[in-house]
């Protein structure tokens, strides 16, 4: 990896919940398409390695994404570019990779044979980190946790996690493990950003308290509404959500109702933006890992351009103090409520709050 220079900030790095594994505060998603072209593939690894150069280890995908074909391509991709597999945190995440009945779920057979199917497709003995995608309703929470703990046991994995699991499913799983001496989540993925906070600021604050549990991450520029390029409130061509103005990200924020409100705000995030020097989506990226409780913020590219201007969230971060956290919560105006402390019957500060980063 190459040394940072001033313009490049030097790259960060977190413990992954408590465990000894260091990650970068900046991650790759790796969120695959539904074909496997030779451009694809190649966006793919270009990007992988813009991301590697500049110091990011975490490289993040899953069997769902493109039913196997991201996976195929992120293997293929550190073949060719001969990464050092001691050098990079690769997770992969189980619960759908077919139609059969049994090619989903989070149940025994589907996670064993799962596993060993997204490890041939990576072309990797062992993955980091192994996620449940989803909580699975149908399956007893002891099954996946069982399976989990086998998967690592058999060096498939070195950790497991959840993704957009509640505070409360998390708990108990802990408690599963704990009781029955199997290895415990230690990380869950869900979606943060500037624009949704309740789960990750609100319902999560105890367990990050209580467990240390880590967390990476996912759409810190909210499919993009936050990259700068829908300020004006409408859709360019070939953006995300110019074949579907109806699309229901586009309609929450920028459809009839809602529009004037976030423009006002997206306008005064590009100020705020150009004033440090970076652009607007590397300060929403920037926003996500500020909260030290965010371990990694994934960042998904379409094309190669786009990992340099993203990576100078670094530069945003280096610039961050109370001032401007507080101008940001100003301009956002959607700070969860503050939970009542009953010793004092007040309310107490948001845990954000108390997590900011300070260089």
């Amino acid at each position: 990896m190459v040394e940072a220079t001033a313009e490049k900030p030097k790259m960060i790095y977190r413990r992954l919940g408590g465990t000894g594994l260091k990650v970068s505060v900046l991650g790759f998603g790796n969120y695959g398409g539904s074909v496997m072209t030779r451009e694809s593939y190649e966006t793919t690894r270009d990007c992988i390695k813009a991301c590697y150069d500049a110091g990011v280890n975490f490289f993040d995908t899953a069997e769902i994404y493109g039913m196997g074909k991201a996976e195929e391509q992120m293997g293929e991709a550190f073949k060719e570019l001969g990464l050092r597999r001691e050098s990079i945190v690769v997770t992969t995440k189980l619960f759908m990779a077919g139609g059969g009945v049994n090619d989903k779920g989070m149940g025994r057979k589907h996670m064993m044979e799962g596993m060993q199917n997204s490890l041939k497709r990576l072309q990797l003995d062992y993955v980091d980190l192994i996620y449940s995608h989803r909580p699975d309703a149908e399956v007893p929470l002891m099954e996946t946790c069982r399976a989990m703990h086998d998967i690592i046991e058999n060096g498939w994995a070195f950790y497991w996690g959840t993704s957009e699991w509640s505070a409360q499913r998390i708990t108990q799983a802990i408690g599963i493990c704990d009781k029955y001496g199997w290895h415990r989540p230690i990380v869950e993925q869900p979606e943060y950003s500037m624009l949704k906070r309740e789960r990750f600021e609100a319902e999560y604050s105890h367990l990050f308290a209580e467990t240390g549990y880590g967390t990476t991450i996912w759409s810190p520029l909210v499919g993009g509404i936050l990259s700068g390029k829908y300020n004006d409130g409408s859709c360019p061509e070939g953006t995300r959500f110019s074949d579907d103005q109806n699309g229901k990200t586009f309609t929450k924020y920028l459809g009839e109702g809602a529009k004037e409100k976030t423009v006002v705000m997206l306008k005064q995030l590009a100020e705020v933006a150009a004033s440090l020097g970076v652009s607007q989506a590397a300060l929403a990226i920037a926003w996500c890992i500020a909260n030290k409780d965010c371990t990694v913020a994934l960042m998904g590219f379409s094309r190669v351009g786009q990992v340099e201007p993203n990576l100078l969230a670094l530069k945003a971060l280096e610039q961050w103090s109370p001032e401007l956290e507080a101008k940001l919560e100003k301009i956002l105006d959607n700070t969860p409520p503050a939970e009542v402390y009953w010793r004092t019957f007040g309310a107490q500060p948001g845990r954000r709050a108390t997590q900011v980063y300070k260089p």
